[in-house]
């Protein structure tokens, strides 16, 4: 694909080798991702293993299409769908950003297990001051 073509292609667009440098992208691309030289920065580590099944077709012509988490220009991490086809050795990978999934990365899951845990202390109190005021009444 022309390289000036490339460029006004209306989506996050890449072309990248079978190692994830990247070779050319849109111009849109930069509103989503930070600047980089490798695809691999931007995968978050528990979607490497799908990605990497995903790069590893390089050999067939058919897209394939795998949801990963990406790190966004802002730092956060957002839910992609990302379709790659390959044709003589380069990439071509869209990756269009799902607003309708929530994404729970490890630490916000950490972090409601947290609060959940506070929430389960406190109301054991609770049933604890009960349980006293009742044993009370009793005698």
């Amino acid at each position: 694909m022309d390289t000036s073509t490339t460029k006004w292609i209306p989506v996050p667009y890449f072309q990248i080798n079978q190692d994830g440098a990247i070779l050319n992208s849109s111009n849109i691309t930069h509103s989503y991702f930070p600047p980089i030289s490798n695809i691999w920065t931007i995968i978050h580590k528990e979607d490497r293993d799908k990605a990497l099944v995903m790069l590893s077709q390089s050999t067939h012509s058919y897209p394939v299409t795998k949801h990963l988490i990406l790190e966004t220009r802002n730092g956060f991490f957002g839910n992609f769908k990302c379709t790659i086809q390959w044709k003589d050795g380069i990439g071509h990978l869209v990756c269009t950003e799902v607003k309708s999934s929530k994404v729970l990365t490890p630490l916000s899951v950490q972090s409601s297990l947290i609060n959940t845990q506070k929430r389960l202390e406190e109301s054991e109190k609770t049933i604890n001051k009960v349980v006293k005021i009742l044993r009370m009444r009793k005698h």
